[in-house]
């Protein structure tokens, strides 16, 4: 970096990532918008295409840059579809045998919303009351790479909230296994309560994918000595082991279950204790797939917690990018401004790359930053990158 400003690196190393991104489409107009759009989002942390067109900056009006930008996100005169494709092609590149890989579904809020394309109604995360609204729901999956690195597999909309005739649980599993053979078949997912579905498992084993799913406990499933019983009551015959030192991460025991609709090989069910003698441990199925020789009851209940990421990428994507803001209103639109911002959110979570180091320190040494602790690496490099690269940036509240 010597001889040239911190901002001009960065800048230089972002548009350098956008016009890699772009490089496959042959009209230059596409190649401009895509780089455009990539670098916006991360100078604005805003959907807005009025926010993203101030934070490019240039001699172009706002009102005519917002016009182009609309312009190319909703036309059917091309297929932006390969920039997903890669999107789903890099993040496989980083799948190890080892490798968790998680998957959610969160919603799009949209309360007031009359006349967008393909609106439905989903539960309204975010409010209080939990109340039903208008909305998108999305099917998300991710890397969990290191400490705090989750890089997008796939951001889509569920068609079936939009009224196509289709399953949640047939979209779903569509997308679990186009990912399952984008990775060869590699990396274990990890899989939250609302996939404690009957319906997903036997499809799911059928291809030998390899999952982790959090228990409501009220499944039967078949013990060793050919009982059906409940999950719930499965778990309560288990016995809390009593060491003398209770271990930092917890206890944990593994038994033996089958499902004969699914399948003919047994599921391991995993009870994991945090504190002695707890009220409600966490309940987990291992599928047959998933079972490693080294791999031990406190081994699934640790690789588990780690699907919390998910959680806040989640929040990172909604709250940095103002997500749920968005004023698009076609669904070609929509899900183009959704593959944009998933691959913002990627080049912001290669800033714990090794080649990245130099500028990350550099950044967190930057007299804009206050000196606090840092808890969350992505929600300070996303806003310090957010002041030095947008040309009038807002007044800074908190650079923890």
């Amino acid at each position: 970096m010597a001889g040239t400003s911190l901002t001009t690196t960065i800048r230089r190393r972002l548009y350098s990532f956008a016009n890699q991104l772009a490089s496959p489409f042959s009209d230059s107009r596409r190649q401009n918008f895509i780089t455009e759009m990539v670098t916006g989002l991360i100078a604005a942390g805003h959907v807005h295409l009025t926010e993203i067109a101030r934070g490019l900056g240039g001699e172009q009006t706002l009102h005519a840059a917002e016009k182009r930008l609309s312009r190319h996100l909703g036309s059917e005169h091309w297929n932006m579809s390969p920039l997903a494709d890669e999107l789903l092609r890099r993040s496989a590149t980083r799948v190890t045998d080892d490798t968790l890989l998680v998957a959610d579904t969160t919603d799009l809020a949209k309360p007031h919303a009359r006349k967008l394309e393909g609106i439905g109604r989903v539960h309204d995360g975010s409010d209080p009351e939990g109340r039903i609204s208008n909305g998108y729901c999305l099917f998300e999956a991710y890397v969990r790479v290191g400490t705090w690195q989750l890089f997008p597999l796939l951001i889509e909309p569920l068609k079936v909230y939009a009224g196509a005739p289709t399953g949640e649980n047939a979209e779903i599993i569509a997308h679990l296994l186009r990912i399952h053979q984008a990775v060869g078949g590699r990396g274990t997912w990890l899989l939250d309560r609302g996939f404690d579905r009957r319906e997903l498992y036997a499809p799911l084993v059928r291809q030998r994918l390899a999952f982790v799913v959090r228990q409501k406990g009220d499944r039967h499933v078949r013990t060793s000595d050919g009982r059906v019983c409940s999950i719930e009551a499965l778990v309560a015959e288990q016995r809390c082991p009593r060491p003398r030192c209770w271990p930092k991460g917890g206890q944990a025991v593994a038994v033996e279950v089958w499902l004969p609709e699914v399948s003919d090989e047994p599921f391991l069910l995993v009870v994991g204790w945090r504190y002695r003698d707890s009220e409600r441990p966490l309940v987990l199925l291992v599928s047959p797939a998933a079972r490693r020789s080294r791999r031990t009851a406190r081994w699934y209940v640790r690789a588990y917690l780690k699907r919390w990421g998910v959680e806040d990428a989640t929040r990172e994507i909604k709250q940095h990018f103002e997500l749920e803001l968005f004023l698009v209103r076609t669904w070609r639109a929509i899900r183009r401004l959704l593959w944009l911002v998933a691959w913002a959110f990627w080049w912001l979570n290669l800033w714990d790359d090794e080649s990245f180091h130099p500028l990350r320190d550099a950044v967190m040494n930057h007299p804009l930053r206050l000196r606090k602790t840092v808890t969350y690496l992505f929600n300070w490099i996303a806003t310090l990158l957010r002041q030095l690269l947008h040309p009038a940036p807002a007044p800074l509240c908190n650079t923890g």
